[in-house]
């Protein structure tokens, strides 16, 4: 029975079409519980590993992961406060979960003795989705840095616990944290074949982590679904990024267009393909599509025009990832799936979902209609199957593993021996940190699409982005910010970029366009490419962070889908890295902009820009603080927001979050645009205007474009 907003009740006939699994919103809580840790013997006998039914506190064991030798999976178990029901649309129902979540602890099983050892663990933190490496360590998600992921302005950030990534001993002693890079959160590390870690990286930073903003005014959509795939070395080093961080979407088989959304869950076939779930977070019990591919050689992110890894496929055509029911197919929905595992015959274990399976909007009881005229009323029934065929074209092609219609099975690991490389990491001879690159003047920031004004957010979204026009030959030195972490409960801090950065320093380019920089070890970090002028003309907007004795080196400057001039072919093979390992501010508002606008502006600007109103000035999105005469008309409608809307990277018609050199604010202070375009080169866009002498030094000029270069931070 379900109570209902008004206190009466209804029965239902399908309650798990309320039921959830873990996902990007319920990470840790408000999943279905509580949980067994199975074995399933291959006769079909099964062995209780671990079971919450028996634990005096509610838990679920999850994120099994089988030791190389297959003799131990290691596991981590999610405690709550107590088990809470499910609720939709103010309806009381009595699907059991996980509430209040308290901690999560790593646990290891013997599967020769069942002997369950608990690893060691620090009070009230949460240790998950681990993995074996190698060299016999163990690498883990973990919360025991709290963190909140990045303030990207109205967007209030959770403060939830956001996760990295730990290297620690077997017995989980002697944890590092590898991944302080990861500003917004790490999950489920996969080991594979190559020795390389793959694992599920929540962007958020830095300044665009969207290409689309679903119709509105500089709204990104949901932010939980704005995960992709990462690579690393089993240290923790040299980070690639493997699919989604370019918000690119797949063509299907069937002509179905599949969006990346959260992606996690990761496995990998017996050919090497690496697979990974994506799906739409919180509503589908993280269950979707999966998506398989061939792995790019090291440091090659994909192909060009949307960076996609070269033969990229949908595991199930008949599967589907978007907030909503699944297909339908005479009369009876077929259902989602998740969670690949690799399997005898190079075939996948899935996790599917067979049903309705979502929960978008709608009253208990529509709900209830919904599914009413399905077998068994049956709304999402998850169970364990393997393909038969590659990719699955309908349902009827998978082979049932163990699909009880009273439980959920699902993120099964197959128990079996693992070959897997050890490649030598490249090192340092000192135990320095050191970042090179053999040509940055070649490199694939280039928008993808013709420039057109108010639109940027599509073409410079996460691949990092450079200002149209401009020629390559200006690029003069590379910038190193470093970037801290937002703290947790922090209400206070606001910019344009998410995190508080400091300045680590600039390093000159060689002759060649090459540099070498010897970097902080484990401090993290994003780079721009600057001018002789020191103002940003290219942007990365990945954070990254060198392990001890880590030199790291690219080809090119975002050379994401070929390899470009070897290293050992440019000058700064044979140079002496440059040393930046001290950090300085970067100029705030407060105590850096508004003196210099109190010396040199208010003499004349005293009702128009409220200069003196960091508000009014960066984050006025639709010219509200602009006198009206000089407002830019961005659409042709009476629709006042619309008409005015600026949309990232600018977030005031005098404020571009990415470059200085596109920002009118800079522009009238140097006296001149400098974008690289003329008044009369778009009729649409931002124009210089009337000559604007200013009485400003060039240190003051080089402080506002080190100012809005950083973020503009308040």
């Amino acid at each position: 029975m379900a109570t209902l907003r008004d206190g009466s009740e209804v029965s239902l006939d399908s309650p798990d079409v309320w039921d959830a699994l873990p996902d990007t919103r319920r990470v840790f809580s408000g999943f279905n519980a509580p949980g067994q840790l199975v074995l399933r013997h291959p006769d079909g006998s099964e062995q209780i590993l671990f079971d919450c039914f028996q634990q005096a506190q509610p838990c679920v064991p999850l994120d099994a992961a089988v030791s190389l030798d297959g003799g131990r999976v290691l596991f981590s178990v999610y405690y709550g406060e107590k088990l809470g029901n499910g609720w939709w649309d103010g309806a009381t129902l009595p699907n059991r979960v996980l509430s209040g979540a308290s901690h999560a602890r790593l646990h290891v099983v013997d599967l020769e003795t069942g002997l369950v050892t608990p690893l060691t663990h620090q009070a009230g933190v949460f240790d998950v989705s681990p993995a074996w490496l190698p060299d016999g360590r163990i690498m883990f998600a973990s919360s025991r840095q709290p963190f909140r992921e990045p303030r990207l302005h109205w967007i209030t950030p959770n403060n939830r616990p956001h996760t990295q990534l730990y290297i620690a001993d077997a017995d989980g002693s002697n944890a590092v944290n590898v991944t302080p890079h990861e500003v917004s959160s790490a999950l489920h590390p996969y080991l594979l074949d190559s020795g390389r870690v793959a694992y599920g990286s929540h962007w958020l930073s830095h300044n665009l982590a969207y290409s689309s903003t679903n119709g509105s005014i500089n709204w990104p959509g949901t932010l939980d679904n704005f995960w992709v795939v990462m690579d690393m070395d089993a240290r923790g080093g040299d980070m690639t990024a493997l699919l989604g961080g370019h918000r690119a979407s797949l063509q299907a088989s069937t002509g179905r267009t599949k969006t990346m959304k959260a992606l996690h869950f990761l496995g990998q076939r017996q050919n090497g393909d690496i697979c990974v779930a994506n799906y739409y977070r919180a509503n589908n019990l993280g269950l979707g599509d999966v998506f398989c591919w061939p792995p790019e050689p090291v440091g090659v992110e994909g192909a060009l025009p949307n960076f996609l890894p070269r033969g990229i496929y949908n595991v199930a055509d008949w599967s589907k990832s978007n907030d909503e029911p699944s297909f339908k197919e005479d009369g009876e929905f077929l259902g989602k799936i998740g969670y690949p595992e690799g399997m005898e015959g190079d075939q996948l274990l899935l996790t599917v979902g067979r049903g309705y399976c979502t929960q978008v909007s709608g009253s208990v009881q529509s709900f209830q209609r919904a599914v009413a005229d399905q077998p068994n009323k049956r709304a999402c029934d998850v169970g364990l199957y393997h393909t038969s065929v590659l990719p699955s074209k309908n349902m009827q092609d998978l082979v049932e593993v163990v699909d009880h219609p009273d439980w959920h099975e699902f993120g099964a690991r197959v128990v079996r021996t693992r070959g897997v490389e050890a490649p030598v990491p490249r090192m340092t001879h000192d135990s320095t940190c050191q970042i090179a690159s053999s040509d940055a003047l070649t490199g694939e920031t280039s928008p993808r699409r013709p420039y057109q004004f108010n639109n940027n957010y599509v073409t410079s979204a996460n691949n990092g982005g450079e200002i149209d026009g401009l020629p390559a030959g200006e690029l003069a030195a590379i910038r190193f910010w470093r970037v801290f972490s937002n703290p947790l409960g922090e209400d206070d801090f606001k910019n344009s970029i998410g995190n508080r950065l400091g300045l680590l320093g600039d390093v000159p380019l060689l002759a060649d366009g090459s540099f070498k920089a010897k970097v902080p070890c484990d401090v993290p970090f994003v780079m721009a490419g600057v001018d002789a002028d020191g103002r940003v003309i290219k942007r990365d907007q990945v954070p990254q962070s060198l392990r001890p004795g880590e030199k790291r080196v690219c080809t090119g400057c975002h050379q994401h889908s070929i390899p470009g001039r070897a290293y050992e072919a440019s000058m700064a093979f044979a140079a002496k890295p440059v040393e930046i390992l001290s950090t300085r501010r970067v100029p705030t508002f407060e105590d850096d902009i508004r003196p210099i606008f109190e010396r040199r502006c208010l003499s004349c600007h005293v009702d128009d820009v409220p200069l003196m109103e960091y508000d009014k000035l960066v984050w006025d999105f639709f010219q509200e603080s602009v006198l009206p005469e000089r407002r830019v008309q961005v659409k042709e409608t009476t629709d006042k927001r619309r008409q005015y809307g600026l949309q990232r990277p600018y977030t005031s018609k005098y404020v571009n979050t990415m470059f200085a050199r596109e920002s009118l604010l800079y522009w009238k202070a140097a006296n001149r645009r400098l974008d690289g375009r003329t008044d009369a080169t778009y009729a649409n866009d931002i124009d210089f205007g009337p000559n604007h002498p200013v009485n400003i030094s060039p240190l003051e000029l080089r402080t506002l474009a080190e100012w809005l270069d950083s973020g503009a931070p308040r």
